[in-house]
């Protein structure tokens, strides 16, 4: 989502995700993977055989393994090839890594390019065999790109966007209960836009005839949206506020469908935040995977300082010292399916 500068939990405690009901405080749950020097922002983690694999911002877009969820992880090396041919310096952002088929895997990354203001950036996708690659960037220009004659033709132009000159970031694949799959991303700067296109069975192309559509549109800084289906509804997670603040925060909302404007930015239904995690800085760029046991984890990040999380008022723009590590939460429903928290898993748990 955004540029790299430079618990122990006892009992089972449920987040309270419901209108007008505030979620309880615990102890700062305690990073499970956070390289010394560097930063694991922006996880997309998934599971298979028995394993993790994450993906995260960076040059070439770092890769990491974990034998369960709260680790051991361990570095793994970029997952990109190279860059596209398309893309221009600068790191990759916010990647999702999805699984097509058995042996069909493909990364999506956000990219800087020529023609657009610095850390405007388009969206790109790459295929491997393998969760941990070496992913290849698909021949061709990127997959999301405004339509501009200065910047490369895209397959997804992003027509009737807030703002001619914003770029595309965080993508985020999502196959329906019907088999359908689709891409969602956030256009840049506000007012935020968060956006769905239909791809093809591949997930590596914008499927033919497709148009992009508008799911949401905010005042405030919205981003990073992960879907899931429960119930008949959707369940959209992101990413609120800004990502350099200990104050950015994961929220979720519900919708019957996925039509134009189908959700709405909503204050009451945080499930992270600085105060509700015990101190946790910037507790965003959540991703959602498949337990081991059939359950599901819940992935995030949050700003460390030295060897805790960074304080209050901490922020990564003006300040030295901040990195991004991996967190992990037990992710459940209640009765009305509305997502909630049971606990933090600290490291080897």
């Amino acid at each position: 989502m955004r540029p790299l500068r430079r618990r122990a939990a006892g009992a089972s405690v449920v987040f309270v995700a419901c209108l007008g009901v505030s979620a309880p405080v615990l102890a700062a749950p305690r990073p499970v993977y956070a390289p010394s020097g560097s930063s694991f922002a922006d996880p997309s983690v998934v599971s298979h055989d028995n394993r993790f694999y994450g993906m995260a911002t960076g040059s070439l877009v770092p890769s990491a393994q974990g034998t369960v969820a709260s680790g051991p992880w361990s570095a793994q090396g970029p997952a990109l090839t190279a860059k596209p041919s398309w893309a221009t310096g600068g790191g990759m952002w916010a990647p999702d890594l999805e699984r097509i088929g058995a042996n069909e895997w493909v990364l999506y990354f956000a990219a800087p390019v020529s023609g657009l203001d610095d850390n405007q950036r388009c969206i790109g996708a790459a295929t491997a065999s393998s969760p941990l690659g070496p992913f290849t960037p698909v021949p061709g220009g990127p997959l999301v790109c405004p339509g501009r004659a200065d910047v490369p033709t895209a397959e997804d132009t992003i027509p009737g966007r807030p703002l001619t000159n914003a770029g595309v970031i965080d993508p985020s694949g999502f196959k329906d209960s019907d088999g359908a799959r689709f891409l969602l991303y956030k256009t840049q700067q506000l007012p935020s836009s968060l956006r769905i296109v239909r791809l093809n069975a591949a997930g590596t192309h914008v499927a033919s005839g497709a148009t992009s559509r508008q799911l949401l549109r905010s005042e405030r800084i919205v981003e990073n949206p992960v879907l899931v289906k429960r119930a008949g509804d959707y369940i959209l997670f992101a990413s609120r506020g800004p990502y350099n603040l200990c104050s950015y925060e994961t929220i979720w909302m519900r919708a019957g469908g996925l039509g134009a404007n189908a959700f709405q930015d909503v204050t009451q239904n945080p499930l992270l935040t600085d105060g509700n995690t015990g101190g946790v800085c910037g507790p965003g760029g959540g991703d959602i995977a498949a337990a081991l046991d059939g359950g599901q984890r819940l992935f995030f990040h949050g700003w460390l300082c030295g060897g805790g999380p960074c304080p209050v008022n901490f922020n990564a723009q003006t300040d030295e010292g901040g990195r991004r590590g991996l967190y992990v939460g037990v992710l459940g429903w209640d009765a009305r399916d509305n997502p909630v928290l049971h606990k933090f898993l600290g490291p080897g748990e």
